[in-house]
């Protein structure tokens, strides 16, 4: 730790004299490369969603929405447990021992997936039994058969972030984007299109990206046992608290389709997914900068001064929300004339929707800068436990708001609950910087 003011000024050139608008302005111009890199990679997904929801009916566009909700919320909890942890420790490593820091992520990652991919195969044969929901059980099967690529894109993209390697994650989603781009399109030609041959045909274009990119960087991935068991005992006294935070967070957020598609069947989950389809328009912006704000924030933080750090949290949520606010105004007016050019006319009346969901993504632009003031502090118990303020959130208002009033009233509790955590966030957050610069006085 006591090398770390060395380090992050020698990698970033963080200067901590900065007003907050000429940080601003240096955080946009460092995120450029990070945002046309999401729009390789949002811009496939979002792709293939419009692929799917024109061709298939709602209800196989629904099961596509509840299989994608699975891969989200998966993704959240490997980024707690491997990519996060990763992404704080990295810095803090010599340039020798960096390699078998990665190979131990890498293989943390692998056993992860491999676990989840036998979960989901246990479900889908449990749905085949049970469930009345046409097309389920090979939804399931299919996602049990390609998450373990899914998942390892992310990895491979959030190791590349936190490395500020942001050309090779770049390269990499190029590549995968072709590949799946390829998939799809034939699937659309020969008429096989549905949701099961959409997720297997994901996660062989992953396949192929990420045998590709090990093979480029198999020089700096050295897996050794022994430090792997210490890198997982050191990454789990912060990880524990990262997937227990996770863990809750995306049970708030990603539990909606689910309620939907139990209090009102597939073909409201295919509405719901359009209304969130039409929201990510902006992922290529909201992600983008949140990988390059991500490990900024996490570089700025040193021990012996706060200022640093309530800059940088500051700066970027002033960027990152005020952004995307603007986008939530046009959504308000053109929100439902968007989704039918998108989707189609037998999606229309999906306006209102997209425009409380565009409203959410304030919200969450608030919590993720906030929560990763408190990750670079080590304090990521406390984002924990203001998770259960989500949670509790969700519980209360989002399953009556979704039986009641289906899309709309899920994405009425979606904004309620991120707009609670959000300001609990921000209080405690405060509170800690408080505490800490009394300390240091």
């Amino acid at each position: 730790m006591s090398n770390v003011a060395e380090i992050v000024n020698r990698v970033v050139a963080f200067r901590p004299r900065a007003s907050a608008l000429g940080e601003g302005g240096r955080l946009l111009r460092g995120g450029s490369l990070t945002i046309a890199d999401q729009v390789v990679a949002s811009g496939t997904t979002f792709a293939t969603g419009v692929l799917i929801g024109r061709i298939c009916s709602k209800e196989e566009f629904g099961l596509y929405m509840l299989g994608f909700s699975v891969v989200t919320f998966l993704m959240t909890i490997q980024a707690s447990l491997v990519s996060t942890p990763y992404m704080i420790y990295f810095p803090r490593t010599d340039e020798a021992t960096r390699p078998r820091l990665t190979g131990s992520a890498l293989l943390f990652q692998m056993v992860l997936a491999a676990c989840a991919a036998v979960i989901i195969g246990v479900v889908a044969f449990g749905a085949w039994i049970f469930t009345s929901t046409p097309g389920m059980p090979s939804m399931l099967a299919a996602l049990a058969a390609a998450i373990l690529f899914l998942l390892l894109r992310d990895f491979i993209r959030q190791i590349c972030f936190a490395r500020l390697e942001v050309m090779h994650a770049f390269g990499f989603d190029v590549s995968v984007a072709g590949c799946q781009l390829l998939a799809l399109g034939a699937l659309a030609i020969v008429g096989w299109m549905n949701a099961s041959s959409a997720l297997i045909a994901l996660g062989l274009a992953c396949a192929l990206g990420a045998s590709g990119w090990y093979w480029t960087h198999r020089d700096s991935i050295q897996v050794h046992l022994p430090s792997a068991a210490a890198d997982f005992s050191r990454a789990w006294v912060s990880g524990k608290w990262l997937f227990a935070s996770g863990l809750v967070w995306s049970i708030s957020m990603n539990l909606y389709a689910w309620l939907i598609v139990g209090f009102h069947g597939a073909a409201s989950v295919g509405a719901w997914g359009v209304a969130v389809g039409t929201v990510t328009l902006l992922n290529p912006f909201m992600l983008g900068l949140q990988n390059y704000l991500g490990p900024h924030i996490m570089h700025a933080h040193t021990p012996n001064d706060m200022r640093s750090l309530a800059r940088a949290v500051t700066s970027s949520t002033v960027l990152y929300a005020g952004s995307l606010l603007m986008f939530s105004v046009l959504m308000y007016l053109f929100g439902d004339q968007l989704v039918v050019a998108i989707y189609g006319s037998k999606y229309a009346g999906g306006g209102p929707v997209v425009a409380i969901l565009s409203l959410n993504l304030v919200f969450l632009a608030i919590g993720f800068c906030v929560s990763r003031g408190l990750f670079a502090m080590e304090k990521a118990s406390l984002d924990f436990r203001v998770n259960f303020v989500a949670l509790a959130t969700m519980i209360v208002l989002g399953v009556t708001l979704s039986r009641n009033y289906g899309p709309l009233g899920a994405a009425l509790g979606q904004v309620a609950t991120s707009a609670t955590a959000a300001v609990v966030r921000t209080a405690v957050f405060a509170a800690t910087l408080r505490r800490t610069r009394r300390a240091l006085t």
